[in-house]
């Protein structure tokens, strides 16, 4: 009877928490999904398809500059589809040789954080703002009758629902959860995360930016068989430079993270001279 008691009395204490307790049930459901086997699994097939797509981007950035020499009757353009596919396939090279080296350093920079509240929370509102970017740019998309505000926004989706991936599960940043922080340190273990985050998250970042440009590309060169081909060709310049972009990530993201964790680390001998003056 006492037992029966003090949980009606709990369950009415816990009343005005009902938003609170139903949105706690709808994090652990996304945690059951957004796991770290699907974060593999997209890894390695983001990185088969970003290589594909860039062989398919080298073979139609050379037709796309074949079509507009003809029609333009414009020698140089011809030129620039060759050195494209000499360019695309070098950066191809050191995207492959890059492919690990930013998970390596990720596991040899382990750090800390004193508690999951902030991953969790941070990772909900991420995947919440991901679905209402997608269905606004959607919207966007229809009204435009274009299909690029649709593109944009699927990326957007895609990198924020990755985001609250690693959010849900630090380990796969190599982010270890323990008390004991300082604020000091408290504040090095979130910037890290997001350093690490966007880090592992580089293959799909790879696979995806090729992929989307490479769906641009072969809209753009739909447009050289129209009276517009020469906004056409200047649509087809930029997106051939987004798609190199992407290729690039696995390098310039390295040097990236270098860079960053060199002053991470800085700022960390910063926060721990006094604790040896007090040794």
């Amino acid at each position: 009877m006492v037992k029966e008691t003090k949980k009606t009395a709990k369950t009415v204490f816990t009343a005005h928490l009902f938003a609170v307790n139903l949105m706690e049930k709808v994090v652990e459901f996304f945690k059951g999904v957004l796991t770290s086997k699907l974060l593999e699994f997209c890894i390695k097939w983001a990185y088969r398809i970003g290589h594909f797509g860039i062989i398919v981007a080298a073979c139609l950035g050379f037709l796309f500059a074949l079509i507009f020499a003809i029609r333009d009757n414009n020698f140089i353009a011809f030129l620039y589809g060759i050195a494209w596919v000499i360019l695309i396939f070098v950066v191809q090279y050191t995207a492959h040789k890059f492919s690990t080296a930013g998970e390596t350093l990720i596991k040899d920079n382990p750090s800390q954080l004193s508690s999951k509240i902030f991953l969790d929370c941070f990772g909900f509102l991420v995947l919440i703002g991901g679905v209402v970017i997608f269905i606004v740019f959607t919207i966007q998309a229809i009204r435009m009758e274009s299909v690029y505000p649709f593109l944009a926004g699927l990326g957007t989706f895609i990198f924020l629902e990755f985001i609250a991936l690693l959010s849900f599960n630090p380990l796969e940043a190599t982010i270890n959860v323990e008390e004991g922080n300082s604020a000091g340190k408290e504040a090095i273990g979130i910037i890290t995360f997001f350093i690490k985050a966007l880090m592992r998250l580089v293959p799909i970042f790879f696979g995806v930016g090729v992929a989307i440009g490479t769906v641009m590309l072969f809209i753009d060169a739909i447009g050289l068989f129209g009276s517009g081909y020469g906004t056409a060709w200047l649509r087809g310049n930029a997106t051939a430079m987004q798609i190199l972009n992407a290729a690039l990530l696995p390098f310039l993201s390295y040097i990236f993270f270098v860079l960053l964790y060199l002053i991470v680390d800085l700022i960390r001998s910063i926060l721990a001279i006094p604790g040896r003056l007090g040794k």
